[in-house]
């Protein structure tokens, strides 16, 4: 028998890939999303009479017939970030549906999301969406995009050409002959582009035809089912049924699963063998993630499948994690021994001081700290869960020796209400987020901020270092007091600076500076500007193209290289050192 082809959809962020399943479901999972986005791999089955209902007249005129079961679609994250959720619903895709925004062509996420399917070596056809946004297109709700297109204006059809072929292009750049469904001319080596409506519901039916209809002709080896096979299966999410307790939601995409099958899953203190107590199968057309039903009690389940599984220790299953079907003493080695390694992987602690990272699945977590390592943030642990508060007391000791880095992050889980307060009374950061990408965003906009509070406060009140040069042609008055246009080559000139000469002697006070006839009460690196020296006299202490630096007392210079280190640059903190060796050196010649 053949199972059900599973069908990933893969994307931009905002392309509409849960749309157009709402689309085909007749759901609205997409608008009660956090941010309206995608946030876990969710999984929905489209039977075989729905695929009928939306498409058989198309089915029948073009003499497709049809004799898979259904379709199980996996809805994937689109953001880049999320690149290893989509590589798990990618390794265990059989086809893939890659959606494109019309009006925005292929993106960066566009890009990654076909480099996944390459790895993999899934097959996929495009999905060119929003179409109903094209300037001009006349909708024909629930139609056939082969119906739509005859009575578009001519003008129109050439506009969605256009940005059609200009995907064709980018397509070919990336290695790929592609080409409008109805033009396809070799299925085996061109990738169709087919436009779509999630709004209108155009193109529906050539959509779910063209995939179910190329799965079963050239996947038909692959989508043999043994039915005695032992199951694999992704874990997508934990939860609490009344009258059943603790249970999860997951993807059988390998062989069978059965009512009192020993099964061996992922928990966050490492693997857990348990039996299977009872399953339930969500009902046509609903979606895992978001059931408007409640779901059907199963005594078998074969591949592919959503199910919910009730077993002893199901509220410690880790959400992304894998759960093996384990019916011999070998098949559990097996499965311990590769759960052990995915953990590993993911779930860590080191003694290197960096954030703490908390996230409700795996494979958010997984996503995330790939995330914070681009971007180059140290990561000290990073865990399935909410934070407590003995992680607050080591978030505390990274901080006092490094102020940013201790920070806790927590993704789609929050602290309890003792916690946070544990967390504020002792200065640290808890940052919460339900998109991902606004996690990293989030820390990286607050350590700006703190960094520019801390240095309006450091250059408020402290003396801080500058070297500047003054420029020919540029004395206005020779004394009483000297008035020279200088330019600042490094740091930042404040008026009432002593300026030394490379030596450390002393030239004298700056009293006041403009720039472009406007008083000024201080000047960063570039600037150039007249500044009035006290106590110098042009041709003696000051002559042109002569190097000065701005005096920093010693205890001003100790709180900017500790207190205030994060606010400097690497420049100040260089020019802090420099006047720390020129001061050394004056005071040993005066010794001298």
């Amino acid at each position: 028998m053949l199972r059900q082809p599973i069908v990933a959809t893969l994307g931009n962020v905002d392309s509409g890939k849960t749309s157009i399943l709402d689309s085909i479901r007749n759901t609205k999972v997409a608008s009660r999303e956090a941010g309206g986005i995608t946030q876990h791999v969710g999984a929905s089955e489209i039977p075989m009479e729905v695929i009928d209902q939306v498409c058989g007249e198309f089915l029948r005129k073009n003499k497709i017939a049809l004799s898979i079961p259904g379709l199980l679609f996996i809805d994937t994250p689109g953001h880049a970030v999320f690149a290893n959720l989509r590589r798990r619903g990618g390794s265990i895709a059989d086809i893939a549906i890659l959606v494109v925004d019309v009006s925005k062509g292929i993106e960066a996420q566009t890009i990654e999301a076909i480099q996944i399917m390459r790895d993999h070596k899934t097959p996929f056809i495009i999905a060119l969406n929003k179409i109903d946004m094209l300037t001009g297109w006349i909708s024909q709700p629930g139609k056939s995009i082969t119906e739509s297109l005859t009575i578009q204006r001519n003008e129109v059809i050439e506009r969605l050409d256009e940005r059609i072929y200009a995907i064709i292009g980018e397509l070919y750049s990336q290695g790929f002959s592609a080409e409008r469904f109805d033009r396809v001319t070799d299925f085996t080596k061109q990738l169709l582009i087919i436009p779509v409506s999630a709004k209108s519901r155009e193109g529906l039916q050539e959509l779910l035809a063209y995939i179910s209809g190329l799965a079963q002709k050239y996947l038909e080896t692959t989508l043999r089912l043994d039915v005695k096979g032992e199951g694999k299966a992704s874990i997508l999410e934990v939860r609490e049924e009344q009258g059943l307790g603790m249970t999860f939601d997951a993807i059988l995409y390998e062989g069978s699963l059965k009512q009192g099958d020993d099964i061996v899953f992922a928990s966050a203190d490492g693997w857990l063998k348990s039996k299977v107590k009872a399953m339930f199968k969500p009902k046509p057309l609903d979606e895992m993630r978001d059931p408007r039903e409640k779901f059907t009690p199963v005594e078998q389940v074969t591949a592919a499948s959503g199910v919910k599984v009730s077993c002893e220790g199901a509220g410690s299953a880790l959400p992304g994690g894998q759960l093996f079907v384990c019916r011999t003493e070998q098949a559990t080695q097996a499965a311990i021994t590769a759960i052990d390694a995915e953990l590993k992987e993911v779930i860590f602690e080191s003694s290197k001081d960096g954030v703490l990272l908390f996230a409700d699945a795996l494979g958010s977590l997984e996503a995330i700290t790939k995330l914070l390592s681009t971007s180059g943030i140290a990561v000290r642990s990073a865990r399935v869960g909410k934070p407590a508060r003995k992680d607050v007391m080591e978030a505390d000791s990274v901080r006092q020796k490094s102020r940013f880095l201790g920070t806790i992050l927590c993704f789609n889980v929050s602290p309890d209400d003792d916690v946070s307060r544990q967390a504020q009374e002792a200065g640290v950061k808890i940052i919460e987020e339900k998109v991902i990408y606004n996690l990293t965003e989030g820390y990286t906009r607050w350590v700006q901020e703190e960094k520019a509070a801390e240095k309006r406060e450091a250059f408020s009140s402290l003396k801080l270092p500058a070297k500047i040069t003054v420029l020919s042609g540029c004395c206005f008055r020779v004394s009483k007091p000297c008035i020279v246009g200088v330019e600042v080559l490094a740091g930042t000139l404040k008026a009432g600076a002593i300026l030394l000469d490379g030596d450390g002697n002393k030239v004298g006070e700056v009293k006041g500076m403009q720039e472009d006839n406007q008083a000024v009460a201080q000047a960063s690196k570039g600037k150039k500007l007249a500044v009035s020296i006290d106590g110098a006299v042009f041709g003696r202490q000051v002559c042109e193209e002569k190097i000065l630096y701005a005096e920093v007392p010693r205890e001003d210079s100790q709180l900017l290289e500790t207190k205030y280190r994060n606010a400097l640059s690497q420049e100040d903190l260089d020019l802090l050192n420099k006047m720390k060796s020129i001061r050394a050196t004056h005071n040993a010649q005066a010794k001298n």
